[in-house]
C-alpha cells in the first residue's frame, strides 16, 4: 500500500498530463463545466499506467496466486489492475521464460486507456499541479 505523502517516480508527468488534458477538456466546451472538465481530464487517455511497477508486480503477483487483492480498492483501482492483468497474460503467452517484473515493468509503460482515476481526485492533482506552477512562475 502506498504510504501517505509518499512521491511517485512518475507523478510530475502525471500532474502535467491531467493539466493538459483538463485545460484541452475547458478550452473545447462551448460553455465551460468545470466538472465536465474534471472528468473528461481523468477519462483522457494516459502516457502510461499511473501506477509503479514494483506496487503493480505485487498485486499482479497474488492475483497470479488466485488471491483478489483488488477487493477492498476502488472502482477506478480495480479496474486498472484488472486491464494490467490482462496485458500481463496476454504478454505472458508471447514470453512465458520472462520474469513477472520485466513483465509488470513493460505492461505499466503501455499507453493506458484512461487514468484510472475518479474526476474528484483529478481535480485535486489538477489544482496542485496549478498551484505548483504558478509558484514557479514567480520565482
Amino acid at each position: 500500500m502506498k504510504k501517505k505523502n509518499s512521491v511517485s517516480e512518475f507523478s510530475d508527468q502525471r500532474n502535467r498530463t491531467l493539466l493538459q488534458n483538463f485545460r484541452k477538456a475547458l478550452a473545447e466546451q462551448s460553455r465551460a463545466s468545470m466538472t465536465k472538465a474534471f472528468k473528461l481530464a481523468a477519462d483522457a487517455p494516459a502516457p502510461r499506467f499511473w501506477v509503479s511497477d514494483t506496487r503493480a508486480a505485487v498485486v499482479i503477483a497474488k492475483m497470479i496466486a488466485g488471491e483478489n487483492p483488488t477487493e477492498s480498492m476502488n472502482p477506478e483501482k480495480k479496474e486498472m489492475y484488472k486491464e494490467l492483468f490482462r496485458r500481463f497474460l496476454e504478454l505472458r503467452k508471447v514470453r512465458p521464460d520472462e520474469s513477472i517484473g520485466s513483465l509488470v515493468f513493460e505492461v505499466v509503460n503501455q499507453a493506458a486507456p484512461r487514468s484510472y482515476i475518479s474526476p474528484k481526485r483529478a481535480q485535486s492533482i489538477i489544482y496542485k499541479a496549478k498551484i505548483l506552477k504558478r509558484q514557479e512562475n514567480e520565482q
